[in-house]
């Protein structure tokens, strides 16, 4: 073999080069779904470890959370103080925040109960969104060769232009 033979770079030149870079390509394939299920494998192992040792720590906390809390009641009984300092931290109790309801059901901003009655009562606070329903409305659009968008009524949209993708390149193997 000559020196510049040895040096030339493969290029697929037929069927025949073409199928064997395809063989490289179902070859590696073949490879990354076995890293990918041996990296699966090591995540649920690393996974049920963390998970054993935070529950190991969340029962502590609770042990101590539980330990702390009565004491800390009865030092801030009839107090105004609402926490005590320590050198390692705070305990104390915050104030709950309320819940709203009509009903059972929890009030939300779509709360049609509520919408009605704020409709009526101070309309200010109702939100109006606008929005195109972009993907019906542009079904109706044409385009020009120049790429000028046009409306269904014939209305050259104004600053809008049309411009088609490049075709994507793509290699499916079939055995990967």
């Amino acid at each position: 073999m000559s020196a510049e033979a040895a040096k030339k770079p493969f290029t697929v030149t037929d069927e025949s080069s073409a199928e064997w870079a395809m063989e490289k390509l179902e070859e590696n394939a073949k490879a990354r779904a076995l890293i990918e299920e041996q990296y699966q494998r090591m995540i649920a192992r690393h996974e049920a470890w963390r998970e054993d040792a935070l529950k190991e720590l969340d029962e502590s906390d609770a042990y101590f959370y539980g330990l702390l809390r009565p004491w800390a009641e009865e030092k801030l009984a009839g107090g105004k103080k609402k926490s005590v300092k320590l050198p390692s931290g705070t305990v104390g109790f915050r104030a709950g925040s309320g819940t709203y309801k009509f009903g059972e059901e929890k009030v939300t901003a779509t709360n049609a109960e509520l919408l009605a009655f704020v409709k009526n009562d101070d309309a200010s606070f109702i939100k109006v969104e606008e929005s195109v329903r972009w993907g019906d409305y542009k079904k109706t659009l044409n385009v020009t060769e120049d790429g000028k968008v046009v409306s269904a009524n014939g209305e050259v949209i104004s600053g809008m232009t049309y411009t088609e993708g490049e075709p994507s390149f793509y290699v499916k193997v079939t055995g990967g």
